[in-house]
């Protein structure tokens, strides 16, 4: 369970739910068969290695302030992230556990798609409670990335969509 305290610990959890989007998209490379679904799998997967890297920096850049607790009186932007990350696709079942579950490419691609929308919605509350000096716009920057990682699974969806693939392998 993730303990919300300082700006670190939320870097800390940013990184974590980038590797487990990494560990997913490398087990979808090994389990489809498709070159155009490996493609896009192991794109995403580079991708969310180039995030894990970016939060792990910002995270190292913190100024000492990161170390002292974020203020928050009322308590609503730590029920807010702790909701959001216990509820986040990766963190409640591992990766490898959910692709034992994934058996088409529409369930694959809509599970990735599930993944990026909550990690989009954890790194948007994220940045709501950080103070100013803890990368706001480099978060800004990954959340756009996020996004455009929608895009791409959703423009594959209607294309897997379109050929009536059943099987993932």
């Amino acid at each position: 369970m993730f303990v919300f305290g300082t700006a670190d610990d939320v870097f800390a959890m940013a990184v974590r739910i980038e590797e487990n989007g990494k560990a997913f998209y490398a087990g979808l490379v090994e389990k489809a068969h498709d070159w155009q679904l490996k493609d896009l799998f192991s794109e995403l997967a580079r991708m969310e290695d180039g995030h894990i890297e970016q939060f792990k920096t910002l995270r190292a850049d913190l100024p000492p302030s990161a170390a002292e607790m974020v203020w928050d009186p009322e308590g609503l932007a730590q029920a807010y992230l702790q909701a959001t990350a216990d509820t986040h696709v990766f963190t409640v079942e591992s990766a490898t556990e959910r692709l034992k579950s994934v058996n088409t490419p529409l369930a694959a691609i809509d599970l990735a798609i599930a993944f990026e929308r909550d990690s989009v919605a954890f790194f948007m509350g994220m940045k709501e409670i950080l103070p100013d000096a803890s990368g706001k716009g480099e978060i800004d920057t990954l959340i756009r990335a996020e996004m455009d990682h929608i895009r791409m699974l959703s423009q594959a969806r209607r294309q897997v969509a379109g050929t009536g693939t059943t099987t993932l392998a």
